[in-house]
């Protein structure tokens, strides 16, 4: 019996350390894909149900991303939710004005497919 409750106990703290890796993945991917990349790419982190329904705003193309700094790290607020924030910078292309926004990032892990989605909205960029 204590050998049971003792290697489920180690199922339990190995899915944990999984889902935390892939968190860290995920956190790092979409903050490369927001420094590095364009800003429409960061809506593939979304859920796939909001993804689907939530349309790209108009001139992300005007918008060049100047800097991303975790200002605070991942927290968890539930079981397999956490909340990061983090202040980006960005510059209106053809004004050439740099704005900062602090954005709020809601995640949630889906175990049946093992992965971290964005659960609420990418912020607008204005």
């Amino acid at each position: 019996m204590v050998l049971l409750l003792l290697s489920l106990s180690g199922c339990q703290s190995l899915q944990s350390r999984q889902s935390d890796i892939e968190l860290e993945k995920v956190l790092s991917s979409y903050q490369n894909t927001v420094r590095w990349g364009s800003p429409e790419s960061a809506y593939v982190f979304l859920q796939p149900e909001r993804f689907s329904s939530e349309s790209l705003p108009t001139g992300l193309d005007n918008i060049k991303v100047t800097s991303y700094e975790v200002i605070r790290p991942p927290t968890p607020i539930s079981e397999g939710r956490v909340i990061q924030t983090a202040r980006i910078s960005y510059v209106l292309k053809d004004r050439q004005i740099e704005q900062t926004l602090v954005d709020e990032q809601v995640w949630e892990y889906q175990p049946e497919g093992k992965i971290w989605y964005r659960a609420n909205p990418i912020p607008a960029y204005k």
